[in-house]
């Protein structure tokens, strides 16, 4: 397997098992002190935005040309185009998966607050 098809499916795991990890954190079934949670969502933030110029230099990677004679140069350019649009696309991949956790690092430290707030209520400390 090419390396660009095994990063494609190791994200696809990643995702389906992120989507459900932020499902249970936006249910309050997932605690994440909200403190750690934060700088968790800002390492996310901060791969997202890495990612984002990645994209940029895998989009000018399209554009090649002047590979040898006129149809075995367009052959080859074309298998360049072909796989760095497999890379745009498990890039783009990668930063929603990033966003997932993002999401799900902020969805768990909303919950270990209000599972906090609600706690006090319940026992009477109020403050």
């Amino acid at each position: 397997m090419d390396p660009i098809a095994k990063a494609a499916a190791g994200t696809q795991a990643s995702q389906s098992d992120w989507t459900a990890l932020k499902a249970s954190a936006g249910a309050g079934e997932l605690f994440f002190e909200p403190g750690a949670a934060e700088k968790c969502a800002k390492a996310c933030e901060d791969a997202i935005a890495k990612i984002e110029g990645h994209l940029r230099q895998v989009r000018q990677l399209t554009f090649v040309d002047g590979f040898g004679s006129p149809s075995e140069g367009q052959q080859l350019a074309g298998k360049f185009r072909a796989k760095a649009d497999e890379a745009y696309s498990v890039l783009l991949a990668h930063q929603q998966v990033l966003a997932d956790m993002r999401d799900t690092y902020r969805a768990a430290g909303k919950a270990y607050v209000d599972a906090d707030v609600g706690n006090s209520s319940k026992f009477g400390g109020g403050g």
